[in-house]
């Protein structure tokens, strides 16, 4: 089955026109789907969805006349109105990489010398002096063709009219998700522990936040229905945007089920809820034992285990996936796609010409040079199957650090499905001064021991969206950054401050 939408992937780009070699080049993800346009109904009109400032920002003329002005059936264009430099200006000629062979995660003994790539000007593939020159907005064909095949080929949603766009990154793509679909004084629903930085970007926004509870599978459906339903127009308009980071969950490491999902896809149905999906740990699938030996081991098995994302339940236009490489490659290339209707990105592309103009083009370079020419859509599969296994790796050694190291009679820890995150709880009722000392006190003083012994782990409070009210702190342990020999040495390390908080002695034998 992937093997035959492989080679539908590649008998489109055969019968397709070659890639424009302009600057800035206008295009879009309609050119680059494999099934055909009209083939699903379209989405929704969303117009009312849309902020003030989103209706009223329109496009730039100058972009706009630059793009008008590529009419084949015209004579080439001398343009004198673009203030774009000329290339012969730009002190680079060449950009050269090494890289892993496309083939090198497929088969043991496969060949693990590096690849060379490179861009220099003047080349058909991706000449560099476009690549240095301002782009378009929604990102170069390059990559946007690359996207919108990947979409395709993992989520296909099930309507027509969605396409892509390249962003600087997820915390650029929600920081316009927000000002497109929202004014401010408006509320927006989060998990009830949620990524901070979208805390401080809706905050930034003056939009007000509110949390969902939460459970072991997730945002609860059953308190989202209530908030909605039960909404009190006193406190302001209804909410209408949802932002959720649906598998291995930042920072509780919860990943929704197949069931939770539609449950909640259904609500918003119900209650003309947006839904923005962050899902930056979607690839990050490890399994649900520490031992199972059923691990995925070809990309068809791998993609066939994961679970459906919001995109591909969306049958009316109501959700904007972000996507980005800062997991699955690097962070700091600061690159990465949104997908949404087309009413959606065409928003999403007017404010990206008023703000960050467009994704840089040397890191478009990078991504393009790396992913479509070297690895491909399958070889990009294999490394997401490496991924995951190298992070399954590393969840098993903390978890069982945990287990051995941590005093189990007053903490709890569930083995994370999918993502980067261990979510400790440690019950406060323990405590010796439970009654004559605050929560945060506590937290500050486990947190600060840790420190002082070495080891930094996030507090449960700088997530928390809704009043904690279950009895316990949380503490967020990631098994991502540090080098795999210190991670049972860290967890030990803040076991010792736990014990000491909660006057339990050393750690007991194993």
């Amino acid at each position: 089955m992937l093997r035959a939408r492989l080679l539908k992937i590649e008998q489109k780009r055969a019968r397709s026109d070659p890639l424009p070699q302009t600057d800035a080049p206008y295009t879009d993800s309609f050119e680059f789907k494999v099934e055909s346009s009209g083939s699903k109904p379209k989405a929704r009109r969303l117009d009312h969805h849309f902020s003030l400032d989103s209706t009223e920002q329109v496009s730039s003329p100058l972009k706009d006349s630059s793009r008008s002005a590529r009419d084949p059936s015209k004579p080439p264009i001398i343009t004198l109105g673009t203030a774009r430099p000329a290339p012969h200006f730009f002190p680079w000629t060449s950009l050269s990489m090494e890289g892993l062979p496309h083939n090198h995660f497929a088969k043991v003994g496969a060949d693990s010398a590096p690849v060379s790539m490179g861009s220099i000007n003047g080349e058909n593939a991706y000449n560099l002096s476009i690549a240095m020159s301002y782009g378009y907005s929604a990102g170069s064909p390059q990559v946007l063709r690359f996207a919108t095949e990947h979409v395709e080929l993992v989520h296909n949603p099930p309507y027509d009219d969605w396409e892509c766009c390249i962003t600087c990154g997820t915390t650029s793509a929600m920081e316009i998700a927000f000002r497109v679909l929202c004014n401010r004084g408006d509320w927006v629903l989060l998990e009830g522990y949620t990524y901070p930085g979208t805390i401080a970007a809706a905050n930034a926004q003056g939009l007000r936040t509110m949390g969902v509870e939460m459970d072991n599978d997730g945002l609860s459906p059953q308190h989202l229905r209530s908030i909605l339903e039960g909404w009190n127009e006193s406190k302001g308009r209804k909410p209408s945007v949802l932002y959720m980071i649906p598998s291995g969950q930042n920072p509780t490491g919860t990943s929704q089920s197949a069931a939770r999902r539609k449950d909640i896809y259904r609500i918003a149905e119900e209650h003309d809820l947006y839904i923005i999906e962050d899902d930056p740990y979607y690839f990050f699938n490890l399994g649900e034992s520490l031992d199972s030996e059923d691990g995925p081991t070809t990309p068809e098995v791998f993609l066939s285990r994961l679970p459906p994302s919001y995109l591909s339940l969306d049958t009316s236009g109501r959700v904007l996936r972000m996507d980005s490489v800062s997991k699955i490659l690097a962070p700091g290339i600061r690159c990465g796609w949104v997908t949404a209707s087309s009413q959606v990105i065409g928003k999403f592309v007017s404010q990206t010409e008023a703000g960050v103009l467009s994704p840089s083009g040397p890191s478009q370079v990078m991504v393009y040079k790396l992913l479509d020419e070297t690895w491909g859509h399958e070889g990009l599969l294999w490394w997401l199957v490496h991924l995951s296994a190298q992070y399954r790796q590393r969840r098993d050694i903390l978890f069982r650090a945990c287990q051995k190291y941590l005093p189990l009679e007053i903490c709890q820890c569930d083995l994370p499905k999918m993502g980067m995150f261990l979510w400790i709880q440690v019950s406060l009722s323990a405590h010796p001064l439970a009654g004559d000392r605050s929560a945060s006190d506590i937290e500050d003083s486990i947190y600060n021991a840790a420190l002082d012994n070495g080891v930094l782990v996030s507090k449960g409070t700088w997530f928390a969206q809704c009043k904690n009210q279950s009895g316990y702190l949380q503490f967020r342990l990631t098994y991502a950054a540090a080098e795999e020999i210190d991670l049972t040495k860290a967890v030990e390390r803040f076991a010792v401050a736990v014990r000491a908080e909660f006057q339990l002695g050393e750690t007991p034998p194993v």
